[in-house]
């Protein structure tokens, strides 16, 4: 399974209207093709902006087909634009592959944690799923715990917590 990750970022003087563009693309997405996305917002720290869209997948040909034909889908152009006008910075893109073990139905919950530090950490929790990136974020692993929020140490690397819009 192939978890992937599209990062945003809310203009921080727009926030309502930007979640809400946000959420609207990915309903129009999953109504116009098969992708599944879900969005998410971070509820921790000072990136109250960060939003984050998810689907998960087992053929990255049928992915990578069904994300060119969204970008022909003459509808798609303005809700973009729309949700684009509202956001800062460059877009970020992150693909995880499962490791072995992963349930075939695993999906997320209403919040989640991740940690992703440099490829060969240890687990930096019980009880979360460990993914091995494949694409980018390079030598990179991420560990991804499902309906809490993660607690303990700090780890070094990127540390997140996110809960799911509405």
């Amino acid at each position: 399974m192939q978890f992937f990750q599209r990062r945003r970022w809310v203009h921080p003087d727009c926030l309502g209207d930007g979640l809400a563009a946000f959420t609207c693309q990915l309903v129009w997405i999953n109504d116009h093709t098969g992708l599944e996305m879900a969005g998410w917002r971070r509820t921790d720290g000072d990136h109250l902006a960060a939003i984050l869209a998810t689907t998960t997948y087992d053929d990255h040909a049928w992915f990578l087909a069904e994300v060119a034909r969204l970008q022909t889908l003459a509808g798609y152009g303005p809700v973009n634009d729309a949700t684009a006008a509202l956001t800062v910075g460059q877009d970020a893109f992150e693909r995880w592959d499962s490791t072995a073990g992963l349930p075939g139905d695993w999906e997320l919950g209403g919040m989640f944690s991740q940690i992703t530090a440099p490829a060969g950490t240890s687990s930096p929790c019980e009880g979360a799923s460990r993914w091995t990136n494949a694409e980018g974020a390079e030598g990179q692993a991420a560990w991804i715990l499902k309906d809490d929020i993660a607690t303990g140490p700090d780890t070094v690397g990127r540390r997140e917590n996110w809960m799911l819009l509405d």
